[in-house]
């Protein structure tokens, strides 16, 4: 069994650094990376080229938006599992992908997430994302933490993600594989270090995603989307802020 773990990027060769020397830094080494680049001008392409090996692949193609890298970069993947780094963001120690590795081999589940924690440019923690789910539902999937998910590839590649929800297809995803009876494990454990300031995170792009998600909730869950995007806030509100310095 492999894992493969992808970062889509485009023009954040820093950030791409970042991921690039927390992964590296794993104890547990079977696993590739897909390193997907949407054509970047920054240096982005000069820089994943240096670490290239037998393990890191760099793919260089035009797209119309994250998505639709991250569903090709997942279609030429060789790994029995896939798991996203966005860049920027880090595992939360050296140990966790070999952690989440033996816990997939011990139970074959289709579907490992667990929890993170955000931070900001000055490495301070803002926020805590740690909320169980000890029934997956739709309801419930409110609760993953997107970053943080493990899935088999083949349940991934029969359910690509929607490239017309440009920053909240995640949230979609994690709706339709809910409903599809997956044996799933939540890993009580920090897995994410996730840098603020991408897609989701992003003031600049707050009001496209709450119209993203009320779409999505609307698809979902019909005319009770409304109390179902109440029930969502009330989980945010859950995830507590803090201001404490990490490294």
């Amino acid at each position: 069994m492999k894992l493969t773990i992808i970062t889509v990027v485009k023009n954040d060769y820093k950030n791409l650094l970042l991921s690039l020397e927390s992964i590296l830094s794993q104890s547990f080494k079977n696993f590739e990376y897909i390193i997907y680049d949407g054509m970047s001008t920054d240096g982005t392409k000069s820089i994943a080229q240096k670490y290239l090996n037998k393990r890191i692949k760099y793919i260089r193609r035009r797209d119309k938006n994250y998505y639709e890298g991250l569903n090709y970069a997942i279609k030429v993947a060789k790994g029995d599992y896939i798991g996203i780094l966005n860049a920027g963001d880090k595992y939360f120690n050296t140990k966790i992908l070999e952690k989440i590795y033996k816990k997939i081999l011990a139970t074959k589940c289709d579907l490992l997430f667990g929890d993170l924690i955000y931070f900001n440019n000055k490495n301070y923690v803002t926020r805590v994302w740690s909320l169980p789910v000890k029934n997956l539902n739709r309801l419930t999937a409110l609760k993953i933490a997107s970053p943080t998910v493990f899935i088999k590839r083949k349940i991934a590649l029969s359910n690509p993600f929607n490239i017309n929800y440009h920053i909240s297809s995640d949230t979609d995803f994690n709706m339709r594989i809910s409903k599809k009876k997956l044996n799933y494990i939540y890993l009580n454990e920090f897995i994410i270090l996730m840098k603020i300031g991408g897609l989701s995170t992003n003031f600049k792009f707050f009001l496209n995603k709450i119209m993203q998600d009320i779409l999505i909730l609307r698809e979902h869950f019909k005319i009770l989307f409304l109390f179902v995007y109440l029930y969502k806030v009330f989980i945010k509100l859950r995830i507590f802020k803090i201001d404490k310095k990490l490294f």
